[in-house]
């Protein structure tokens, strides 16, 4: 075997796990990728050439042993597709987040394709293990219209659209009479009616709640607001108000838990990570900070 098929076949087996890894660092909500999701990717490049070097060592087909070569290949396509199912949940579950709308479209179309592209690849060519003549062709023309496509849309953004520039976040933001009629009611709902609160809130719940378009209001939070993401949005408001509960003093008996719960984080790991981003410590840390200032 040459060194242009091993360098296919690596290659090959390691993409659902790069695609994977990919998908959850682009398109996940401020994801950081963790020593075991690397772990958990090598495995589609892994199992594959570890089983074919075995054969190759000892000269002996795999395919003797049923069970094990059953187990060991279709784990391995299973395993491949698992990542590539979750990697799709991870973009349809971040996608109405975004509030950059060529930035949507561009991580979308990008995940889309490399996802339908993977799909064809391990269900034709390793599930059904067709070896049809004309196979070949069809699939390298499928990539070159997938690498072309990307590099399209990626020569077509703006500059900054991809990945969040630095900017500073706004702070107290108050409804002034130069704001626009719809800039107001989004802040005194935040202020005022504190939605922020509500569970699972969307930016389609949010847009219907007040009755502006769902385009208008991502404008909105983007252009005028400065966010990038809807989630950002809602957490600038819920460590505001979580912040000011640790200050108080009626508050320290409170677990920083219940205060995270009752202004609309789902749990104390979201709530903990969000609370660094902004102020750069722990929220018990500056609840001990608080109590030694008072």
């Amino acid at each position: 075997m040459s060194i242009v098929w091993w360098a296919e076949y690596m290659a090959g087996n390691a993409l659902p796990g790069v695609f994977w890894l990919v998908s959850l660092s682009v398109f996940s909500d401020r994801q950081e990728l963790k020593r075991w999701q690397f772990y958990v990717a090598s495995m589609t490049l892994l199992i594959p050439t570890l089983s074919t070097l075995i054969q190759l060592t000892f000269g002996f087909d795999l395919r003797q042993f049923t069970g094990f070569y059953g187990l060991v290949t279709y784990g391995a396509l299973g395993l491949e597709l698992v990542l590539i199912c979750h990697a799709l949940v991870v973009v349809i579950k971040n996608w109405q987040a975004d509030l950059v709308q060529e930035r949507r479209y561009m991580r979308g179309s990008v995940i889309g394709l490399n996802a339908c592209y993977l799909v064809l690849v391990i269900v034709v060519e390793q599930l059904f293990d067709l070896e049809w003549s004309w196979l070949d062709p069809v699939k390298y023309a499928l990539l070159t219209m997938l690498t072309t496509t990307i590099n399209i849309l990626l020569f077509s953004l703006k500059e900054g659209t991809l990945f969040d520039p630095p900017h500073k976040k706004p702070q107290n933001i108050e409804p002034k009479k130069s704001h626009s009629p719809e800039l107001k009611r989004v802040l005194e709902c935040m202020l005022n009616e504190k939605l922020y609160r509500q569970e699972g809130i969307t930016i389609s719940v949010f847009s219907r709640h007040l009755g502006i378009h769902e385009y208008k209001l991502r404008q909105i939070i983007n252009g005028e607001l400065n966010y990038r993401n809807f989630n950002d949005f809602l957490n600038f408001y819920r460590i505001q108000e979580v912040t000011e509960n640790l200050s108080h003093t009626s508050h320290q008996q409170l677990p920083v838990l219940t205060l995270a719960l009752d202004s609309g984080f789902r749990s104390l790991s979201s709530f903990n990570k969000a609370f660094k981003n902004q102020h750069g410590i722990t929220p018990t840390e500056y609840r001990n900070q608080q109590a030694l200032s008072n």
